[in-house]
């Protein structure tokens, strides 16, 4: 297999050019999910040292934060897909040039990143105040000017969807030239090993590199799958919470709490269908089994931070729209942005870190042998 993903050379099938872009896109959506569990103890720490009012700071750099850097990442993804988008047309018999039109897709997005540009300086110098200021305009000058930025960026969006989706979808659909030309002869497409075996079963080994892609590919899938489809379940059910909580108002406490425990729970646990495959690369490399729930101590702490908050729904704010009082907020943002919860999304972190390295490491010289004798191990991407 041409295990580079970003080679320029030679050609590459509709289905190889599908599942690169999907590895190449999991890939960046595993930098933002460690981006936005990088940002809490950061921005928390930050937050509580250098500002008075640490709950608005926090939140206000987080969200501009968050905001900022995932549009980033998400404009990382054409110029990344590049390479495959240039085999692909090496397949239907065209030169490179013509994947320049993937560099289109990433202006929208740059345009995108001057609304929490704007957002942080215009809120963080309301909290700051005019000793300091960072932005010199009026709120309606700075208001036109978070707009005029989203209706150019909109605009360039829809007026470049039409036409890039009608050449995405003919690099998606249109079939391969069957003869060799300057770039090579027709790719040859392996045999993939079921996808029960590969990606949901504990036994067997992996290698490294089909690891990174098969867990890249995965994670993907399940972030784009999982909690849309659990959150459409959830929100059908909520009509028998607020029922149950009418029925039973002295547990509606407790219920408004397992309510949002469980709105929460599809975005922070929809990476442990993974485990298998962790389980797998484990087995590869003669780690313990136990190792595998390490990678994912990161998603303990996203599930007890918004307990503070949960206790602040009681039966009256559910069902009579009352509001939560300013001390009861304010004491709840300082237990999730306090010191121990800082403590524990670093520890969490680091243990996460050390799972994620020893997962990595170079596959045994005996196991390599062997495999490649035997031919157990496939990739997840065929050879090119």
């Amino acid at each position: 297999m041409n295990h580079a993903l970003f080679s320029r050379t030679g050609r590459l099938t509709r289905r190889d050019f599908a599942l690169t872009l999907g590895v190449i896109s999991g890939g960046v959506f595993f930098a933002m999910l460690a981006l936005c569990y990088l940002l809490f103890p950061l921005t928390a720490s930050a937050a509580v040292s250098f500002f008075r009012d640490s709950t608005e700071v926090f939140f206000t750099v987080y969200i501009a934060a968050f905001l900022g850097l995932n549009l980033l990442l998400y404009a990382l993804i054409p110029p990344l897909a590049i390479p495959a988008v240039v085999r692909r047309l090496h397949d239907l018999g065209h030169g490179g040039g013509w994947a320049a039109p993937m560099l289109l897709l990433c202006v929208p997005v740059l345009l995108l990143m001057l609304l929490p540009v704007c957002i942080f300086i215009g809120i963080l110098n309301e909290i700051i105040g005019p000793s300091f200021p960072l932005w010199n305009g009026t709120t309606e000058a700075f208001a036109s000017a978070v707009a005029a930025s989203m209706g150019i960026a909109l605009l360039l969006f829809f007026l470049l969807f039409l036409p890039l989706a009608c050449w995405l979808g003919w690099l998606f659909l249109k079939k391969g030239k069957p003869e060799a030309n300057r770039w090579g002869d027709p790719p040859v497409e392996e045999v993939l090993p079921p996808t029960r075996a590969a990606y949901f079963s504990c036994a067997g080994t992996v290698t490294r590199t089909a690891f990174i892609r098969r867990s890249l590919l995965l994670l993907l899938v399940l972030g784009l799958v999982l909690p849309p489809a659990a959150q459409l379940i959830l929100q059908s059910m909520a009509g028998v919470f607020m029922i149950l909580v009418a029925a039973i108002p002295e547990a509606a406490r407790i219920l408004a709490t397992v309510i949002i425990i469980l709105f929460v729970l599809p975005f922070v646990l929809f990476p442990l269908p993974l485990l298998p495959l962790v389980r797998q690369r484990l087995r590869t490399l003669g780690h313990s089994p136990y190792e595998a729930f390490l990678p994912f101590a990161v998603l303990l702490p996203p599930l007890i931070t918004p307990l503070p908050f949960a206790r602040l729904f009681s039966y009256e704010v559910l069902m009579e729209g009352s509001t939560v009082t300013d001390g009861a907020l304010q004491s709840a943002v300082d237990s999730m942005i306090g010191v121990p919860s800082i403590l524990l999304w670093t520890l969490c972190g680091i243990l996460s870190l050390i799972g994620i390295i020893r997962l990595l490491a170079n596959d045994d010289i005996s196991y390599r042998r062997e495999s490649s004798d035997e031919s157990e191990v496939h990739d997840v991407l065929p050879k090119m």
